[in-house]
């Protein structure tokens, strides 16, 4: 009897561990977690780019590409000097804060 009483305790153990492992997937999050859309309004949205350097003059930043921005108030970290691959061109990597230039990085 006492090994009959071992199995039946371990088949209820193994069907108690089964259901509530199997009822765990029911728990999952609804709504939508990640989509394209606005933002919330309270939300920062911040976005960064990388294009070749036509030229700074001015105080002004032209690409190629024909874009241009102005660098008044902008964080401008200049690299190009520092062991750059190419040297005929120069990369800018643009951060934006809210479509507002914050940060160009020249490499």
């Amino acid at each position: 009897m006492l090994k009959n009483q071992k199995m039946v305790y371990a088949l209820i153990i193994s069907f108690l561990f089964v259901f509530s492992v199997g009822d765990a997937g029911a728990l999952t999050a609804t709504g939508v977690v990640g989509g394209k859309g606005a933002p919330p309004a309270n939300q920062t949205q911040v976005t960064k780019s990388s294009q070749f350097v036509k030229k700074i003059a001015n105080n002004v930043l032209y690409l190629e590409g024909n874009k241009s921005y102005d660098l008044d108030g902008v964080n401008v970290i200049d690299l190009t000097g520092k062991g750059r691959v190419s040297a005929n061109k120069k990369l800018a990597d643009m951060t934006f804060v809210n479509g507002v230039l914050k940060e160009v990085i020249l490499r």
